[in-house]
């Protein structure tokens, strides 16, 4: 049974990861009380990783991601593209969304539309990227995502966890209160596998840096890069935001090809 689960370490994590999630979003999205457990859902996917890595890989894989979250050499342009590029890609759609004639206040997030002190958005950045940042990030880009390059190019990589990305929060869409309640399962999946697409593309020019990772879901969540139903926007803002996503992926493609990357950089490496 050992050397089963050895073998196979993505469905080990797989496993772990919706299963253990699912234990509590499942009960909870059919409205069954589950308290503050509910609220440790941001690092199960990294608790799930680090059971997988321990399991399949030992020390040498448990440090192999230890050593992906502290990689912060990576080129000063490569962190003006993660906190940076979220806020202006949610302006140049909000803008859209205007244009078209939908409302800039409905479509605007709130960390740039005025309703959230400057001065804070430091300290709410630090929030998600602890939260959300590390608790999914070491999951998807540290321990996933290298193991799937090992036999796929860098463009079906990115479709097969955005998949699994879009799968693994579907109980939220049954959830009240829930940030994704309502929203329609096709366009969480648009929405998912174009955001995977881009993940990869910082990651591959990052050297695999999970801490990058974490900070571009941080400020992806912090401006609201992927709106949800609740926001006001509707449908028609949300379909708007994966559309300009996918057309992000189209200029990479386009330039650097499926593999993403161009030129030297390395393929990360999974043990």
């Amino acid at each position: 049974m050992v050397r089963l689960v050895r073998g196979r370490p993505l469905a080990a994590f797989f496993v772990l990861a919706f299963g253990i999630t699912w234990a509590v979003w499942v009960p909870r999205a059919a409205g069954v009380p589950v308290g503050a457990v509910g609220q440790l859902w941001t690092w199960i996917p990294a608790v799930a990783a680090l059971l997988a890595a321990a399991f399949t890989g030992g020390g040498a894989a448990v440090g192999e991601l230890g050593a992906r979250l502290v990689r912060w050499r990576v080129g000063w342009r490569w962190y003006a593209v993660v906190v940076l590029g979220p806020a202006a890609f949610s302006l140049a759609v909000a803008a859209a969304y205007a244009m078209l004639g939908g409302s800039w206040s409905d479509a605007v997030p709130p960390a740039l539309g005025g309703e959230t002190p400057l001065a804070l958005l430091p300290l709410f950045l630090l929030v998600l990227f602890v939260t959300d940042g590390v608790g999914e990030e070491v999951a998807w880009r540290g321990f996933a995502l290298p193991r799937l390059l090992v036999r796929q190019n860098a463009l079906v990589a990115s479709l097969i966890l955005g998949a699994l990305w879009a799968a693994w929060h579907l109980p939220l869409v049954w959830t009240e209160d829930a940030p994704l309640y309502g929203q329609p399962v096709w366009l969480l999946l648009l929405d998912t596998t174009a955001k995977s697409v881009l993940f990869t593309w910082v990651f591959l020019h990052t050297r695999g840096s999970v801490l990058l990772a974490a900070l571009f879901h941080a400020t992806t969540n912090l401006f609201v890069v992927s709106p949800v139903v609740a926001g006001g926007g509707g449908v028609a803002l949300l379909l708007l935001a994966a559309l300009a996503k996918w057309a992000l992926v189209a200029a990479v493609i386009a330039v650097a090809g499926p593999g993403l990357a161009r030129g030297p950089e390395a393929l990360p490496r999974a043990r």
